[in-house]
């Protein structure tokens, strides 16, 4: 059991790693950036993080000569005066991002809506290429819903401050396995299946 655990964790901590220092070498339409948490109608640190992580792939965009758009998704929480989308529009617009190259989805309330209504704006272009923009820790299950909506698009993942990293990827992992729930829990029966089995006396 803790070996399988164990691996799961490692491999889970490998992905977020090298999501997050990989290139973007694609040329893109779109770059969705994933809302998190407000306090009040300002961006907090994790989302900021975000925000400017999008900001420089859409500038290194640009620097190629694409003119890709930045969709900025996100609901109003109940303790929030606003949408993440508005705050984040706002926040972008003051980094000097031209207003027409970003959009607002703020009806998401959950990172599986985040892919769905984002790509529901997508498909109205027809053809295009696009990437999400999370935190590192939440690449992986970011990556999960967006397979499930039909989204075809790879993770960045924006760095994460070392005092918030290690309780993140802890309920981040968690949560991951609970999507495979019923996969997980056949593994450690078959596995409890196996330590029973071996315990039982061999008759001759």
């Amino acid at each position: 059991m803790s070996v399988y655990l164990g691996f799961m964790f490692i491999s889970y901590l490998i992905y977020s790693y090298i999501y997050q220092v990989i290139p973007v070498r694609n040329n893109i339409n779109y770059i969705i950036v994933l809302g998190s948490g407000l306090i009040g109608d300002r961006v907090p640190p994790l989302l900021k993080s975000r925000l400017d992580k999008g900001i420089d792939i859409y500038k290194d965009q640009k620097d190629r000569g694409n003119l890709p758009k930045i969709i900025v998704s996100g609901g109003q929480g109940p303790d929030e005066l606003v949408s993440e989308a508005y705050a984040m529009k706002k926040y972008l617009i003051s980094q000097g991002i031209n207003n027409e190259d970003i959009i607002a989805e703020d009806k998401s309330t959950t990172t599986y809506e985040n892919m769905k209504f984002s790509k529901a704006i997508m498909d109205k272009s027809g053809n295009y290429k696009c990437i999400f923009v999370t935190n590192n820790y939440h690449v992986f299950r970011a990556s999960i819903f967006a397979r499930k909506v039909g989204l075809k698009a790879n993770g960045v993942g924006a760095p994460t401050a070392f005092y918030f990293l290690p309780s993140a990827l802890i309920r981040e992992f968690i949560a991951i396995l609970f999507i495979y729930k019923w996969l997980n829990i056949i593994i450690i029966l078959l596995y409890l299946v196996l330590v029973i089995n071996s315990l039982l006396p061999i008759n001759f």
